[in-house]
């Protein structure tokens, strides 16, 4: 009766312990898709500016001073889309962490689940030879009075 109270308890932890990852691997995944609509956006700026860039340069409309601003913009903004890649990057890894921790916790509180219902059925096994070997002992004892 002690172990299955000990299981249980130990169950309760584990239970709560699977539903703070459960929110922390939530919140990751929110964070994940920021960084990736912060990068699909950084993207889609540079490739707006890069066919602007191409339109006006195939009219022959920009001076070397715009070429040259344009180039530098270009590079800044590659820069930034590297490192939103990285941050990205980070992220997933993170949450790709987080959910395998999910998993062992998910894992922890099944195997504490069979425990305790391996000690409840250990429990009602014995009640029962329990009371069998009570019944027996009142029939033996009726036929030798």
């Amino acid at each position: 009766m002690r172990k299955r109270e000990t299981i249980s308890k130990i169950l309760k932890l584990k239970d709560n312990k699977k539903k703070e990852v459960e929110l922390e691997v939530r919140k990751a995944a929110d964070r994940v898709d920021d960084e990736k609509s912060k990068l699909t956006g950084i993207e889609k700026d540079y490739n707006d500016s890069m066919r602007f860039f191409n339109e006006k340069n195939a009219e022959g409309l920009l001076t070397v001073n715009n070429i040259a601003s344009y180039y530098d913009f270009f590079t800044r903004i590659s820069g930034r889309i590297d490192e939103q890649k990285k941050i990205h990057n980070q992220r997933k890894n993170e949450l790709d962490s987080l959910k395998n921790t999910l998993v062992d916790a998910h894992r922890d509180k099944r195997m504490f689940e069979i425990l305790s219902d391996k000690a409840i059925k250990k429990d009602n096994m014995e009640k029962a030879l329990s009371e069998q070997k009570e019944a027996d002992f009142f029939v033996i004892a009726r036929r030798s009075r």
